[in-house]
């Protein structure tokens, strides 16, 4: 059984974390499930034009974990927040 974290930021500034409380027999369905919801957060909250990556953690329950990120081709992974639902500080 493996479970979904997920996190997409826009821009580095704004960043939107779920964790549906869903349990998936595979790392690979887990990680598709991942895509799909990073998918729809970014339509529902309409940022076609800002900078987007998404980070899709899938953990089972032996420990394992699975990550993958997805984003424009080419573009950096921005650090992500350890806690998705605050804003980045300036420094």
């Amino acid at each position: 059984m493996f479970h979904l974290v997920l996190t997409t930021c826009f821009a580095g500034i704004l960043c939107y974390a779920s964790e549906p409380d869903v349990g998936y027999i595979s790392a690979e369905r887990c990680l598709h499930q991942g895509a799909i919801l990073s998918g729809l957060a970014r339509a529902q909250l309409n940022f076609r034009h800002m900078p987007q990556t998404s980070r899709i953690i899938c953990s089972g329950i032996d420990g394992s974990t699975e990550t993958i990120y997805l984003g424009q081709a080419g573009a950096t992974v921005p650090a992500f927040p350890d806690d998705a639902m605050r804003l980045p500080a300036l420094d």
